[in-house]
């Protein structure tokens, strides 16, 4: 059985083998928890995208900003009056799950409303601040975060390389998917556009499909990928993982049928959304070992 691992972003630091032996070896931990091991004939797949993805956002970025439209009515190049949308919305949803007291929320809340249609970068500035005082992220870039994500959801060349570049991991047998933060989204994205692929089982981890500001990106309609085989999702996530708060349940990712939610990890990564944070979970490696040996 071929099991196909897909990371998420900030990955461009790392060479691919160096980075695929860090993740076998953190579900490597999460099987000796569940008391599992992985078939010996298991293939692991792990298609890397992490320098293809940094080239394009460093491309697109050094071009003028445009509002251009192709014949497609996607949008090409970069616009900023879309790009504060989509932080503002992004942001919000995540510093609104980062509150803590209902008089945090409710500031959040006037926040965003009395700011809304400025268009300058106040309000990213001050959702930022809030974040980082809540030290949601630990060392990570928030912002760093929000712009990858937004130029692979928005720009056409960026999400089709990457997707792409994936695509090329499946062939006609069946498989097992396991993808990862943005990660997650590449691989809802592919098995969705890509019908006659056979997936036994889709896992995401820390995955932010469950936020608004990102699902209306995924080329709606919102729909199970007809690829995965008894329409298999689990999903797994910490409920201090401020990108993967939401689940995808009906009130935030309404598909049908629905994806199944477990929200037990207790991600020990300083940020509570690092890949091996996930991984090294019993039930998140049981799910794995399940649809890789079909018990």
């Amino acid at each position: 059985m071929k099991l196909i691992l897909i990371h998420g972003r900030a990955q461009e630091a790392y060479e691919e083998l160096e980075l695929k032996k860090d993740w076998i070896a953190a579900l490597n931990k999460g099987m000796k928890k569940a008391g599992r091991e992985l078939p010996p004939d298991t293939v692991i797949e792990f298609p890397y995208y992490g320098k293809l993805l940094q080239k394009l956002v460093e491309e697109t970025e050094a071009e003028p900003q445009d509002r251009s439209i192709t014949r497609s009515g996607r949008q090409s190049a970069v616009s900023e009056l879309d790009e504060i949308e989509f932080y503002e919305a992004m942001l919000g949803e995540m510093a609104t799950n980062a509150g803590k007291t209902q008089k945090e929320k409710a500031a959040l809340l006037e926040m965003q409303t009395k700011t809304r249609g400025i268009t300058n970068w106040d309000i990213t500035q001050k959702l930022l601040a809030f974040l980082d005082r809540k030290q949601t992220f630990g060392d990570w870039t928030l912002k760093s975060f929000t712009r990858d994500v937004f130029m692979y959801l928005t720009i056409n060349h960026i999400k089709k390389q990457v997707n792409d570049h994936v695509l090329k991991s499946f062939d006609a047998e069946p498989c097992v998917v396991v993808g990862h933060s943005l990660g997650s989204v590449v691989s809802y994205l592919v098995l969705k556009n890509n019908p006659h692929l056979k997936v036994k089982k889709l896992i995401t981890i820390g995955s932010p499909l469950g936020l608004k500001s990102v699902s209306k990106y995924t080329e709606p309609p919102l729909i199970m990928p007809e690829s995965i085989l008894s329409k298999n999702w689990f999903n797994a996530y910490d409920e201090r993982d401020v990108v993967a708060l939401n689940p995808l349940s009906k009130e935030h990712f309404n598909i049908s049928p629905p994806v199944v939610n477990y929200n037990k990890v207790k991600n020990d990564t300083k940020n509570r959304h690092g890949s091996d944070g996930y991984l090294k979970d019993a039930t998140v490696a049981e799910a794995i070992y399940q649809a890789v040996t079909g018990e």
